[in-house]
């Protein structure tokens, strides 16, 4: 392994752990040590996954402020108390700390911003007017979030004073939170992510029925609903997560989300607008920060310089799950020429390092974290839209995914769970590994038959629509003024340009109107009134993401419950 691999996490954000082999006196020192720190301090749990998220203002430019108003659910499973707002001030680079070109880096911003945020007890999410308890900075109403000297390896967070209250399981509150930052450009990486739902194609599950553009707020939203934003990276500002204590004792069980752009969102068009993937809608139920980052690579995710305030962050969850991978078999296969086998040992030795840093105790009396570790989906080719099985052929790096996962699943002392556990044996309050498995409700052979490492997708079921553009395109739109379509009636389903203009290309619906529908990657050739088109419910791969069936699917083979088991202490 290269020195680029390691992963210095653990020795810059970790307080060292008491291990077997040490003195038992000391040991025991420490595990009282730990204990006491627990009493002194009750142990914060994330209490909340948002629920949607309503921009008042379209940019941030320089010396601006621009508000949002996000609707929180406590899903905890217990009375939340003494509720904290855990302020970032970071967002992501396009290129590595060496300079060789990569995916998305995290950095922090290069300028300060300047919070100021209250809570909301009562209310409708159009509602103004509601009264609000200001939520204090070490005693102050704001707090600048100044960036330090270095940009990378130092975390940019800020965690306000509590807030009194008393929130019910399940009772619905909003964080008001405004930003004022020097210049403008900068991109904020709040984790407003939408909760619930496991359907989608315009059903309203629960994952909120309001979408992120002005067009598709037209569409479905006669009631005026205002703008959501995607659960990260967007317009404005929102903090990272909610925070509080149970007020019987215990710790909420709580999932911090990492990976790409799979479990990030995109092409996941039902639920909200292009938000979502197969994680949200697994985890959906437990309080959740959603730290994924497009783009980006397990083996760059493992940087300290790339993932410091992310790590700070997930350390108030105490389950994380780590969804990497396709970005790495393309880079180490496609780009640095490896063989499957060799790409998979580095795969495996990123993938243990990071185990070990997360699993390994925080200090403070927090134990170590559940580490979840995601096998990765295949990522089919048609050429028919999915719409049969003869049409599909295997993603070129199949051979490599299918041993790394067969690694991930492995159970007996060489698969990855046997190895990860191996890694913090004996030391005191360690977290354990665990495996889930998204390809178990989605993977099938070329007979359509469910199997894992099959490495195609199941096909289309239904046909929705099918025609020719009458053209007047855009980037992020599509004609057919022969239609009368419900309202919203499409979103999540999948749109396949068949013929004419801009043939072969796909791409999943967003929402639509009468006559037109939304997507949201821009065509790569604006198709016209040549295009004939089909709207079917493929499971997606516009490119390597899985669409909204493709999600739901994934999600299904999720047993979320036992992955989420807490472990003693937590």
């Amino acid at each position: 392994m290269s020195a680029r691999f390691a992963f210095a996490l653990a020795a810059l954000l970790v307080a060292p752990p008491a291990t077997a082999g040490s003195d038992p006196a000391a040991r025991g020192l420490a595990v009282r040590a730990n204990a006491a720190a627990a009493t002194r301090q009750p142990r914060l749990s994330v209490i909340s996954g948002a629920e949607q998220w309503y921009g008042l203002a379209a940019t941030l430019g320089a010396g601006t402020s621009n508000t949002v108003r996000v609707l929180h659910r406590n899903l905890a499973g217990c009375t939340a108390t003494g509720l904290r707002l855990l302020a970032g001030n970071y967002g992501w680079a396009n290129t590595s700390s060496a300079g060789s070109p990569s995916a998305p880096k995290e950095r922090q911003n290069p300028y300060p911003i300047t919070v100021h945020s209250a809570f909301e007890f009562a209310g409708t999410r159009t509602d103004q007017q509601q009264p609000r308890a200001p939520v204090r900075w070490g005693g102050q109403p704001t707090a600048t979030l100044t960036p330090a000297t270095a940009a990378y390896a130092f975390p940019n967070l800020m965690l306000s004073d509590p807030v009194s209250a008393s929130l019910a399981p399940g009772a619905a509150f909003y964080e008001r939170s405004a930003v004022t930052q020097a210049a403008a450009g900068q991109q904020y990486f709040s984790t407003v992510s939408l909760r619930g739902g496991t359907s989608g194609f315009g059903t309203d599950s629960g994952e909120g029925y309001a979408v992120n553009s002005t067009a598709e707020r037209v569409f479905d939203n006669a009631a005026g609903d205002v703008t959501v934003g995607a659960p990260q990276f967007a317009a404005g500002w929102s903090a990272l997560a909610v925070l509080g204590t149970c007020s019987d004792g215990t710790v909420a069980p709580s999932i911090a989300i990492a990976g790409d752009s799979i479990v990030a969102k995109v092409d996941d068009a039902g639920y909200g607008y292009f938000t979502g993937g197969w994680a949200l809608r697994a985890f959906a139920a437990y309080p959740h920060m959603l730290l994924a980052l497009p783009g980006e690579r397990e083996m760059d995710a493992v940087q300290v310089w790339n993932f410091a305030s992310r790590f700070e962050a997930s350390g108030y969850a105490t389950h994380v799950l780590w969804a990497y991978g396709r970005n790495d078999l393309s880079y180490d296969i496609g780009v640095l020429g490896l063989s499957p086998a060799q790409a998979v040992a580095a795969m495996k030795a990123v993938r243990l390092q990071a185990a070990k840093a997360f699993m390994m105790p925080r200090g403070g009396g927090a134990p170590g974290q559940v580490f979840i570790a995601a096998t990765i989906l295949p990522a089919p080719t048609s050429t028919d839209g999915f719409l049969t099985m003869a049409g599909q052929s295997k993603d070129a790096y199949e051979a490599a995914r299918v041993l790394f996962n067969q690694w991930l699943r492995e159970s007996g002392p060489d698969g990855f769970v046997a190895q990860a556990n191996a890694q913090v044996a004996g030391i005191v309050n360690a977290g354990v590994a665990r495996v889930a498995d998204p390809c178990a409700g989605l993977e099938v052979d070329a007979d359509g038959v469910p199997t894992r490492d099959g490495g195609f997708s199941p096909p289309a079921t239904t046909i929705y629509a099918s025609g020719t553009s009458t053209g007047g395109n855009t980037g992020n739109s599509f004609n057919d003024t022969s239609k009368a379509w419900a309202p919203g009636a499409l979103r999540g389903a999948e749109l396949e340009i068949v013929s004419g203009t801009g043939a072969g290309q796909f791409r999943g619906i967003g929402g639509n109107g009468a006559t037109q529908v939304l997507i949201a990657d821009p065509w790569t050739t604006l198709p016209d009134a040549t295009s004939a088109y089909r709207i079917t419910d493929a499971p997606g791969w516009n490119g390597v993401h899985p669409g909204t069936r493709g999600a739901i699917l994934s999600a299904a083979g999720i047993d979320a419950a036992a992955l989420m088991r807490p472990l003693a202490g937590q």
